[in-house]
């Protein structure tokens, strides 16, 4: 970094000693430095398109042309604009200028500066062009040479090729409105990563269109299939004082005025070009099948130029009413205000008014906002699986066991287990309904309870105390109603409804006091008893997505049991009463008529 900044500093030195010595001498010996030092201070950028970089001198001769003094001269004052515009971060025109000065006389230093611009512009692949360049055509001290090629490979990582196949000899390629030649290209097709939309075009067969997506340093295959024109019509295009300009028809150079030619039926967008900033705006033309169209342009100074990036990349651009085609937009317009129009299926449209000033080049990016009810975001409906597994936790059965649990009688809380699983029918909003099939248990141990046991044949009972061990099992089965939002990390609000059927068991042992004062203790009995309650089960899941179409989430569920048959205790079973003979416990309920058990846990969904 500190070899950048040194050799940054360079370069604005050179600048001024450039603007007291005179620019004859910058070709021959250029100013030091690299533009990159300064574009590498952009940090991380994006762009959705780009045009090509103007070629060089030294693009197409071995030798510059002769330069008059006075090219000289105008160059160096374009360039003195630019830097001026550099220091004031108005990359746009300040681009703007060097790439003026370098077509007047092509310098090292306007080369290195047009590559900052384009750079901090988010052109990068005519920021890569023109660093190339200047490795390519200019001499370049090592140390600088070295700044710069790490700029180079830097940006070879966000720039990708597309590799268009298949096309018909000939035809002309069009990426995100810049002509890129004709097939097959000469050149690799160099754009900035990203999605970019591909045109490809030729007389008596039908556009090709579609849109891919580049990602940096990489090859991006396009695969092209043109069918012949089945219906057409003619279409002429003149201008109004019969000048002559080439004639742009869909983005592609089709002739000069006037020019008539067999195009498909339908709209296309039409706009003349002719030298310097001469030409007519974009004009929409409806040709109608086996009829001519005649489109009348006036020619005009057109002193301005708007790019559009539209987001989505692919959404259509409109201006001043006239739909210009998808994508990225750059095209020259009359100074003055415009209105330009983004549209996209599934997105809200996206209006602007920008004002352009003469020799303005403006960048206007368009973000559209998703229509959240438009059809293509409403998801389709799915069958959903699931299963969850749980441990359960209940402060008390209740019943008359659990309520005479008083004074040094202790009750641990229950605990337990569940187990379901779920299959529902979810709409595309999220709401579902389903059903789930499981199984419960819980268990809880009541001791030193207050109880009596009622020997035979005696009216008043034997007093003392109790431990008992109660357990709850049974199969649940029940209805759902949920709500399930989000995907990467996903919540689910569920409320079941149903029955548990299955018993209750309760193994019981005491000591009592019989009549004679004798203390007692009866061994251990159990007894089974049918139990069925009313359950609700409202819950909450949250988690994340496993991969596609699988989502592990974590559960918080509750039970509401209410009654249908209460368990109690089996008063015939009968035990040893000391003293008294034989007795028989009270038919106390083991579980109340309505108790609430919570069931953390873990819970696994598939979607089909």
């Amino acid at each position: 970094m500190l070899e950048l900044l040194r050799a940054a500093g360079r370069a604005w030195l050179f600048a001024a000693l450039a603007l007291v010595m005179g620019a004859a001498q910058a070709h021959a010996q250029p100013s030091g430095g690299a533009a990159s030092e300064v574009a590498d201070a952009t940090g991380s950028l994006n762009d959705s398109g780009s045009e090509a970089a103007p070629p060089s001198p030294s693009d197409e001769v071995d030798e510059p042309a002769p330069v008059t003094e006075e090219a000289k001269q105008r160059a160096k004052i374009h360039f003195t604009r630019g830097l001026k515009l550099l220091r004031e971060e108005a990359w746009s025109p300040a681009l703007a200028e060097f790439l003026r000065s370098r077509e007047l006389y092509p310098t090292r230093v306007a080369t290195m500066n047009a590559g900052i611009a384009l750079r901090k512009l988010q052109r990068y692949d005519e920021a890569l062009d023109m660093f190339e360049t200047l490795l390519r055509d200019f001499e370049v001290p090592d140390e600088d040479r070295a700044a710069a090629q790490i700029q180079i490979a830097e940006l070879r990582n966000r720039v990708g090729t597309i590799d268009v196949v298949g096309a018909e000899p000939g035809a002309t390629i069009v990426v995100s409105s810049v002509d890129r030649g004709e097939y097959p290209p000469v050149k690799p097709i160099r754009v900035p990563a990203g999605n970019h939309v591909v045109r490809v075009v030729k007389d008596g067969f039908e556009p090709f269109e579609t849109k891919v997506d580049v990602a940096g340093g990489e090859v991006a295959s396009v695969r092209v299939e043109m069918a012949k024109l089945t219906d057409s019509g003619d279409l002429r295009v003149v201008e109004r004082s019969g000048k002559k300009l080439d004639v742009v028809v869909d983005g592609v150079i089709m002739g000069q005025t006037p020019w008539q030619g067999r195009v498909g039926v339908g709209d296309h967008v039409v706009l003349l070009r002719g030298p310097g900033k001469l030409g007519a705006q974009p004009a929409r033309a409806v040709v109608a099948s086996g009829e001519v169209t005649t489109l009348t342009l006036v020619a005009e100074e057109l002193a301005s130029q708007l790019r559009v990036d539209p987001t989505p990349p692919g959404a259509t651009v409109f201006i001043d009413g006239v739909d210009v085609g998808n994508g990225v937009w750059l095209g020259r317009l009359k100074q003055g205000r415009h209105k330009v129009l983004v549209k996209a299926e599934g997105f809200l449209d996206g209006e602007r008014e920008v004002s352009l000033a003469p020799g303005e080049r403006e960048t206007l990016a368009v973000e559209l906002e998703r229509d959240e009810d438009a059809p293509m975001w409403r998801k389709p409906p799915k069958w959903t699986l699931d299963g969850t597994a749980g441990f359960v936790v209940l402060p008390t059965f209740g019943g008359d066991v659990s309520s005479t649990c008083s004074g040094d009688c202790s009750a641990a809380p229950g605990m337990g287990g569940v187990a379901l699983v779920h299959g529902a029918y979810e709409l595309g909003n999220g709401l579902g309904f389903g059903l789930e099939l499981g199984y419960f248990f819980a268990s809880q141990n009541v001791n030193g309870r207050e109880a009596t046991l009622t020997p035979n044949g005696l009216a008043d009972p034997n007093r003392g105390t109790a431990d008992d061990a109660l357990r709850l099992q049974g199969f649940l089965a029940g209805a759902t109603v949920g709500y399930h939002l989000g995907e990467d990390y996903p919540v689910t609000f569920r409320l079941g409804a149903g029955v548990l059927v299955g018993q209750a068991r309760d193994e019981r042992n005491g000591t009592f006091t019989s009549r004679a004062g004798d203390s007692y203790t009866t061994f251990p009995v159990a007894t089974f008893s049918q139990a069925t309650y009313f359950y609700a089960d409202p819950s909450i899941r949250a988690g994340f997505e496993l991969a596609d179409d699988w989502e592990l989430t974590g559960v918080v569920q509750a039970f509401l049991m209410v009654a249908i048959a209460q368990p109690a205790f089996d008063d015939t079973i009968e035990v040893g009463a000391g003293s008294d003979g034989i007795g028989t416990y009270a038919a106390e309920t083991m579980a109340g008529s309505f108790f609430l058990a919570i069931a953390p846990g873990a819970n696994v969904r598939y979607r089909f």
